[in-house]
């Protein structure tokens, strides 16, 4: 795309000025605040760049009508751990098109889990919002984990003046979304003979192919960045809006395309392929919008300031704009923001529930894990929905799960590792101990990640798994 046919922000200022009969203009120390923090994040050479990531969630079960649709399989949030309990939860968007199964959730390439299945009311609840708060599971944690920053105004008294001025600017938002890789990647699979979702016993499930070769590698690139205009975030605070309004283009802007190689991979820039995907669509309901203000000689801390809530398309005065609807995050990344937040979107009743689910799903873990080892009841425990049944019943039905699960992990390591060598010959002893290890480790973690895998699955995806060790 040429400069010269790029559009701009600063024309949206003025489309949207003369519509309120004012003149907005965009505050060029404001867009030197977010210009420098996202080069400062697109230079990182360390895991803390992940804070910035969007999250990417999907139903490992979905409506027939999502059949292959990634708009209709995907969304996106925030992964966090909680500062006072430290629990996992996933907020962000929520599908209409997800069935009653287990919420998997990707970011920077690791991966969580709902504890047990969401029934259908559960989802149709928090669909209907639009976005919800799910209590999750982390099967392996990083050894740091970043949450992401949280955006701040000005501090200090002092600041208190430049906060004021703040009410008087429209702001520069940036919305950080992986769709267009989602996009990509699910091209790819298709164009290799391989489909997001399979059909059985007339139900469609999320592919192995889908979570392994989009949702995990998608949810480790760097996200795209749109640039907006919309809502000062110290205006939406100081007045409780609780949602408040973005505009921009369906296309590269021109502030972004001037800075663009700055703020992302190169390729995000130059790619014809790439660019095709520069278009918004419902996977980046649930994206998350970052945020900073001037302050004097000085910028406020570059932060999370809202999630996407809703998107359509506008024409004003003849151009055709794209209308966000963005979301308060929660006050800060706490259990008690987090069910403070769920009551202002109305899914508290929902996320209780949730919450109540998760209890139960522990408490079967325990008691599975006395008979079992632990990720083989951790597994079990994941098949239940614990929205639905009594304690006791599910525990029954994680414990037949257990059986199964143990039976299969099991024989895939007897079928691939094989009966140990001679002893005597220390040499060939060890490469078969290590490499049954391999094995080992490979069918525990692919058991967590799937725990509703078939034998031949998990014979096929170990076996690959422990060769690429």
């Amino acid at each position: 795309m040429a400069v010269e046919t790029a559009p701009s922000l600063s024309s949206l200022g003025g489309i949207l000025g003369g519509i309120i009969g004012g003149e907005i203009i965009l505050d060029q120390q404001q867009a030197n605040c977010v210009i420098e923090n996202l080069k400062r994040y697109n230079s990182l050479q360390t895991t803390q760049r992940y804070e910035i990531y969007p999250a990417i969630a999907s139903s490992r079960r979905v409506l027939k009508e999502a059949s292959n649709s990634p708009e209709k399989i995907f969304r996106q949030g925030i992964l966090i751990k909680t500062t006072d309990t430290g629990d996992w939860y996933y907020i962000g968007g929520i599908s209409p098109y997800w069935s009653p199964d287990q919420l998997i959730v990707y970011q920077g390439g690791s991966q969580a889990t709902s504890p047990g299945k969401l029934n259908r009311k559960t989802i149709d609840d928090l669909a209907d919002k639009g976005l919800g708060a799910i209590p999750l599971i982390k099967t392996k944690t990083p050894p740091t984990w970043y949450n992401p920053p949280l955006f701040k105004d000005c501090q200090g008294t002092f600041n208190i003046f430049w906060n004021y001025l703040a009410e008087f600017q429209g702001g520069i938002l940036t919305i950080f979304t992986n769709a267009p890789q989602i996009l990509l990647y699910t091209q790819l699979l298709i164009a290799g003979k391989a489909s997001l979702t399979y059909s059985s016993g007339g139900s469609y499930y999320l592919s192995i192919a889908a979570r392994n070769d989009v949702m995990r590698p998608a949810s480790d690139k760097y996200p795209y960045i749109y640039f907006a205009y919309g809502t000062n975030p110290v205006v939406a605070k100081t007045h409780g809006l609780e949602v408040y309004p973005g505009f921009t283009f369906d296309t590269v802007t021109r502030e972004v395309q001037s800075v663009c190689k700055n703020i992302m991979p190169e390729y995000y820039c130059s790619s014809t392929e790439f660019l095709n995907y520069i278009k918004f669509n419902d996977i980046d309901i649930g994206a998350p919008v970052y945020a900073v203000l001037p302050c004097g000689t000085s910028c406020s801390q570059f932060g999370l300031a809202g999630l996407i809530l809703g998107i359509s398309q506008i024409t004003i005065k003849g151009v055709q704009l794209v209308y966000l609807r963005i979301a308060q995050p929660p006050s800060d990344l706490t259990t008690t923001a987090i069910i403070e937040w769920a009551k202002m979107m109305n899914v508290y009743d929902s996320l209780n529930t949730l919450m109540g689910a998760s209890k139960k799903f522990k408490k079967a873990v325990s008691d599975l894990s006395v008979a079992f080892p632990q990720f083989i009841a951790t597994a079990a425990a994941l098949i239940v929905d614990w929205v639905e049944v009594s304690y006791d019943d599910g525990l029954k039905e994680a414990e037949e799960k257990a059986k199964e699960l143990k039976e299969m992990y099991d024989k895939v390591v007897d079928e691939l590792a094989g009966k140990p060598p001679s002893i005597t010959n220390r040499y060939v002893y060890n490469q078969w101990w290590e490499y049954k290890t391999r094995v080992e480790e490979c069918a525990k973690e692919i058991i967590l990640n799937n725990p509703d895998i078939t034998y031949e699955e998990l014979l096929n995806e170990v076996d690959q798994c422990a060769m690429l060790e």
